[in-house]
């Protein structure tokens, strides 16, 4: 195959890779708190043997969306979201992890803790709720209190920590909504937290479905080009060989 036909099936190579990341975008479109993701090309530039000037493409990265997804009220007390930048903060067994997944419940120990059973961390560590408290209420500042039976007063239990960091695209997905980074976590010094919601999916299907059709007809407009050079080179030799 010649030059022209390489240069096509680059063009398909990083066109696949597209597809896969607007696959896996619709995939969670309902996925609380998930992030849609783009791809990134560059040219890559290179040169035949007669020192012809060639221009394959190929895939650079691909950067996460982390703009805001719509909030959707829960009731549920213990949900969280949110609203603007940051990060929850969550220990597991591997270091600390990050998420904007605001789902949690309390363990056996009376402990916040993601559905996965990560400890929610607050500024000072995990947060209890004492056995017999009530009215648990999250502020929009992060801090959560609760109500004791025969007390009128309110007492705090801790502050939800949040974080952001310089640069997000330096976070790498796990599973479960969880980040992990070598990055320095900044505290967030204005959280806004909504109690009783949840943030949802910012991937938008129309925008996902629209990039799919395009992606779906320059892969063809690529395949059309690698086998008409295929016919081309096909026709040569016939010729070459006919004619011998």
């Amino acid at each position: 195959m010649e030059n022209a036909g390489y240069i096509a099936l680059s063009r398909q190579m990083a066109l696949t890779r597209e597809m896969d990341v607007i696959a896996n975008n619709l995939a969670n479109v309902t996925t609380p708190a998930f992030k849609g993701q783009t791809v990134r090309f560059q040219e890559f530039l290179d040169r035949a043997k007669d020192g012809t000037r060639l221009s394959y493409v190929e895939d650079a990265g691909m950067p996460r969306d982390w703009s805001a997804g719509p909030l959707t009220s829960t009731g549920n007390p213990l949900d969280v979201a949110i609203h603007g930048d940051g990060f929850f903060v969550v220990s597991t067994p591997a270091g600390d992890r990050y998420t904007r997944k605001g789902h949690f419940e309390m363990d056996a120990n009376r402990q916040l803790v993601s559905p996965d059973g990560e400890v929610v961390q607050g500024d000072s560590g995990p947060i209890s709720v004492p056995q017999d408290a009530y009215d648990i209420a999250v502020a929009e500042d992060g801090t959560v209190s609760a109500k004791s039976p025969g007390s009128p007063q309110t007492t705090t239990l801790g502050k939800l920590r949040v974080v952001n960091f310089a640069d997000p695209q330096a976070l790498q997905e796990e599973a479960a909504g969880l980040y992990k980074t070598t990055a320095t976590a900044n505290p967030v010094a204005n959280a806004h937290l909504v109690q009783g919601a949840l943030e949802q999916s910012n991937v938008q299907p129309i925008i996902e479905l629209t990039r799919m059709m395009s992606v779906s007809r320059n892969y063809e407009a690529a395949q059309q080009l690698v086998q008409s050079e295929h016919e081309r080179i096909r026709k040569a030799i016939s010729g070459i060989v006919g004619g011998a």
